[in-house]
């Protein structure tokens, strides 16, 4: 059997899950995912931008594949990615859009492990695998806290 074979039994299985349990699961992939690389990259881009989440955003938005936009001040952005970087879905095993869903997962944990006092709504507003140009990413932060 190929790997790619079984890649085929993963994407009916993850068909069969309701939203709240692909969170779920998805949740605990994409923090592995984050944590071997793109982690560092967006601690650093915090402590430049001193916790400010709109400066945070701003520089996002020089990282390379990666645009942003401040959608309101202080609460809503828009976070592209001009490329899938998923190796599972490079490598060709995996293209169902509801891989998405490690994407969203792995941008709620960067947000909640920076501003641990703050909570967020992430939705995928477009993606590649969906038949998109780019992914699109809406981020909403959700509590009225000031720190």
């Amino acid at each position: 059997m190929e790997l790619s074979d079984w890649f085929k039994g993963f994407e009916k299985g993850i068909s069969c899950l309701n939203p709240e349990q692909r969170a779920s699961f998805f949740s605990e992939c994409g923090k592995n995912c984050v944590k071997c690389g793109t982690l560092k990259i967006y601690q650093e881009l915090y402590k430049k931008a001193k916790g400010n989440l709109d400066i945070f955003f701003s520089e996002a938005n020089k990282l390379p594949g990666v645009r942003s936009e401040i959608v309101q001040k202080g609460s809503v952005y828009h976070l592209y990615f001009m490329e899938c970087t998923c190796m599972l879905h490079q490598q060709g095993y995996v293209s169902i859009p509801l891989l998405c869903e490690c994407s969203k997962q792995s941008i709620l944990y960067v947000l909640h492990s920076l501003w641990k006092e703050k909570r967020f709504q992430v939705t995928i507003c477009e993606s590649i695998l969906r038949g998109n140009q780019h992914c699109k990413m809406r981020i909403e932060k959700t509590d009225n806290g000031n720190t």
